[in-house]
């Protein structure tokens, strides 16, 4: 079960890399930056570079501030891996239903759903930390794709007064510079994301070690190395929906949204915080379509979106937990 445990993490951030990688190249590839298949490969280098380079604040969190890991330690070798696997497989499962359906969920609140809810089933509500996950997910989860929106449609108001008298090599500039931020908003989203399986596996580590929680080099560089590779494998699913069926993106949208999200992300990624990147892209593809006008937006779209923001932790968890119970019936 130890050897599973950590081969489904992987998977997990593979499939995370395959959920997530149209949605964080979207807007590059709307605005004609890049092809599609340009896009994920840079998309996946710069994954494993921000996985690698950008440290395991948020891997702590997910170790440390969901579940009391004194529950973890405290408990039998065999109930560590199988929690660990079921957080694992719960995220799975609700990530690959929503990747069917082209619907560009959260897969980091997927996997702390499911992490919750194994958590629940295998050492009970009492061990879970319900007011840091009410700070720490809940609130940054209302409150980041809200700043994602808010930023996207100010530095777009901004970017067209600063080049309303610009030439044309001003708009051979803004080119450049959007090509250096959707590598920066993959290089960024690899860092957030790919933690959160760190955090899951160091967690599972230390249970069967029976050690404090610590997250090694080797469990940095394969979780890196998965979620690169599932971006480049399977990112394309999620293009049309954030690029193209939200609002009609140019080469000036597309950098005034990626600057919003890379703002928000780095910052959640120096404070801890598991943020969700997919739902900030969103939100600020929202905020600069918004910023001509509202009737730009496309929001029966954008409201299919945000059902699936809100039942993503609770329909994750009741899977999670399920998964636990199925597993521990084997």
């Amino acid at each position: 079960m130890f050897y599973f445990m950590i081969s489904i993490g992987l998977v997990t951030a593979y499939i995370a890399g395959m959920h997530d990688g149209g949605t964080i190249m979207a807007t590059a590839v709307s605005s004609r930056l890049f092809s599609a298949r340009k896009a994920v490969l840079l998309a996946g280098l710069a994954n494993f570079l921000g996985a690698v380079l950008l440290g395991t604040a948020v891997a702590y969190t997910i170790s440390g501030d969901i579940i009391d890991t004194a529950a973890v330690l405290s408990g039998s070798r065999d109930m560590c891996c199988t929690f660990a696997v079921a957080a694992f497989a719960g995220a799975i499962v609700w990530n690959l239903i929503t990747w069917r359906l082209k619907l560009p969920s959260s897969s980091s609140h997927t996997l702390i759903g499911s992490l919750i809810g194994s958590g629940i089933a295998a050492y009970g509500t009492v061990y879970i930390k319900w007011h840091l996950i009410f700070v720490k997910v809940i609130l940054a989860m209302i409150i980041s794709p809200i700043l994602g929106f808010a930023l996207g449609y100010l530095i777009l108001k901004l970017e067209k007064r600063v080049l309303q008298n610009g030439t044309i090599v001003w708009s051979a500039r803004i080119n450049v510079l959007s090509k250096i931020s959707s590598f920066l908003v993959a290089f960024s989203y690899g860092s957030n994301n790919s933690q959160k399986v760190m955090g899951i596996i160091a967690m599972g580590l230390a249970g069967y070690l029976g050690r404090a929680v610590f997250v090694p080099a080797w469990v940095v560089a394969s979780c890196a190395l998965a979620l690169g590779l599932g971006t480049i494998t399977g990112g394309y699913n999620m293009i049309k929906t954030v690029g193209m069926d939200i609002c009609k993106i140019d080469t000036q949208n597309s950098f005034a949204s990626q600057l919003s999200t890379i703002s928000v992300v780095m910052t959640a990624n120096v404070t801890g915080l598991p943020i969700s990147v997919p739902q900030i892209i969103t939100g600020s593809v929202m905020g600069v379509g918004t910023e001509k006008t509202p009737k730009a937006v496309n929001w029966a779209v954008s409201k299919k979106i945000i059902v699936a923001w809100i039942i993503t932790i609770p329909i994750s968890a009741a899977i999670g937990g399920a998964v636990y119970f199925l597993l521990r019936l084997l």
